[in-house]
């Protein structure tokens, strides 16, 4: 079973062009800046308990850091192999990904990025252990930027929302109902009632 956590660095909105020349050329701490728009990276989760206890086999193999072997259960062979922008194995843990995959996404924000991290995968692959741990490494780093630079002031924002069975559910407050998506011709994709805490 894997898990693909999809890191894009779209920018919705689109930054004005006068904006680009004052935007930093590096991510604070970070490696530099991918020329790519999303990245998509697989973990591979490990086997559970039960599965354990099963004695069921392994489907997928982690041949390197960018590659994943799907393997015919029964006679043990591969069958097909998928290349990503990162691979990371079952015995990886949450903090690697994050440093290795989200940190730098995360504090891209601070050079004005609308950065976005978002986990895809079937039901028990992983998606909620793994954005959780994200969830609180990106939180600390974002304190800690906010900490080493006192003389700038910062805003923060927050929001959350699920999508599931393409329904759109304010995790803030799920008393609303289902929201829309739409997608405007100057801010881009939009959650129009979408709640902010602040």
């Amino acid at each position: 079973m894997a898990r693909m956590l999809v890191t894009p660095m779209s920018k919705f909105p689109t930054t004005p062009a006068t904006e680009i020349a004052r935007t930093p050329a590096r991510i604070p701490g970070g490696q530099e800046p991918h020329d790519d728009k999303m990245l998509v990276t697989v973990r591979v989760r490990p086997p559970s308990k039960r599965e354990l206890a099963l004695n069921k086999p392994v489907a997928w193999d982690c041949r390197d850091q960018y590659t994943i072997l799907s393997k015919n259960v029964i006679d043990d062979c591969s069958i097909a192999s998928f290349t990503f922008n990162r691979v990371f194995n079952a015995t990886c843990s949450t903090q690697k990904v994050y440093e290795q995959e989200a940190k730098a996404v995360i504090l891209s924000i601070f050079t004005g990025t609308n950065a976005t991290i978002y986990a895809y995968g079937q039901s028990s692959s992983g998606k909620t252990f793994t954005m959780r741990g994200i969830a609180d490494y990106a939180v600390k780093d974002i304190y800690n930027h906010i900490r080493n630079n006192p003389e700038r002031e910062f805003i923060l924002k927050f929001s959350a929302l699920e999508i599931y069975n393409e329904t759109i559910m304010n995790l803030l407050n799920r008393e609303s109902g289902p929201l829309g998506l739409f997608d405007d011709p100057k801010k881009g994709i939009i959650v129009p009632k979408l709640i902010e805490g602040v």
